[in-house]
């Protein structure tokens, strides 16, 4: 996660009164969270000087907000709302992270509750869109118009997308990512791999990212071929039905991936030349303890029954590869699944 906003005193903050002190005080009253702090709005009311620091130490923070209204629709809204308006009333800018969970027909309200908020501070970003019966219906028109409320957020340094509806130009993405030139880690998964329309746009686009650090690839099959030079961790742990990796990453420390499921017509993962199945026999460890132990620094669930082995390769093991181009001391963790289940 990236560092956040550092607490310095402004000349204004010390005329206010807001020494560091005091901000400590309000930090514990009052927190960074919107959500909560929408229960404690009112209490500005008391006096217009307590008003006036209330905003002050809004504005001083890094502020998150969460606006998920995928189960609670109308009712999430009628609560988010408000504070969306509080906002925008009083320019406060300070909001680092912002987290929105939404069903694709809600993506006109999305857009018009945040049109002309300021985002100029915002470092994390995660976009969930969703659709129940993705490929009926395109939706790429209200997706690109949500998209476009974030391209002067160029402070972003993470980003997180999810987005399952199909018929949309990949292009809209490719665009989205070059407003953050900073962006250090990127999540991208565009759901289900059969439904997935040119999963390779996005990864594409993240050549262009000069500063990405971490990348993670969700449901995306075929050849996988990246070259980056800035790229510290590539995360392909959840592909089932990739064919390849090809890799020109030099500064590359880890890579994640998994030997696949079997599944008809796709053979032997292919890691630069090298066949997974013949690095699995010869570096996997079997060992319960060692795999639920590693198991925890997955970012998705995984039952450590359904593992039959996990690998810890070194990246010299893919030998006299013109595939393979990665960091000296780069490890591939390569899991193995337990087929027999």
């Amino acid at each position: 996660m990236p560092k956040r906003f550092a607490m310095n005193i402004t000349p204004q903050q010390l005329v206010l009164g807001m020494d560091e002190l005091l901000l400590a005080i309000y930090g514990f009253v009052i927190g960074t969270n919107m959500n909560t702090i929408a229960e404690k709005i009112q209490m500005r009311l008391v006096s217009s000087r307590f008003n006036t620091c209330f905003i002050t130490y809004l504005n001083s923070v890094p502020l998150e907000l969460n606006y998920n209204t995928r189960h609670e629709g109308n009712e999430a809204i009628a609560q988010i709302l408000p504070l969306i308006q509080f906002m925008k009333k009083y320019e406060i800018t300070a909001l680092f992270e912002l987290r929105i969970n939404v069903l694709c027909i809600d993506l006109h309200e999305l857009r018009d509750n945040f049109a002309g908020f300021e985002f100029s501070n915002l470092g994390v970003l995660e976009l969930v869109i969703t659709t129940q019966n993705p490929g009926r219906i395109s939706y790429s028109n209200r997706v690109l118009s949500v998209l476009s409320l974030f391209s002067e957020a160029s402070s972003v340094t993470n980003l997180n997308l999810f987005d399952n509806t199909i018929s949309r130009p990949i292009a809209m993405y490719e665009d989205f990512l070059s407003c953050f030139p900073g962006l250090k880690l990127l999540d991208v998964n565009f759901g289900n791999p059969v439904k997935a329309a040119d999963p390779d746009g996005a990864t594409k686009a993240s050549e262009e990212c000069l500063q990405l650090e971490q990348l993670v690839r969700h449901n995306i099959f075929g050849d996988f071929l990246l070259h980056s030079e800035s790229l510290k961790v590539l995360d392909l742990s959840s592909c089932m039905c990739l064919t390849s990796i090809r890799l020109d990453c030099a500064s590359l420390e880890e890579v994640w991936c998994q030997n696949h499921i079997i599944i008809p017509d796709i053979g032997d993962l292919i890691i630069g030349g090298v066949s997974s199945i013949a690095l699995a026999q010869e570096f996997g460890n079997s060992d319960r303890a060692f795999i639920h132990e590693y198991l925890e620094k997955v970012n998705y669930h995984i039952e450590s029954s359904e593992i039959e082995s996990i690998s810890i390769i070194p990246s010299d093991a893919i030998r006299n590869s013109d595939d393979f181009h990665v960091g000296k001391d780069c490890r591939i963790i390569l899991f193995t699944y337990n087929y027999l289940l």
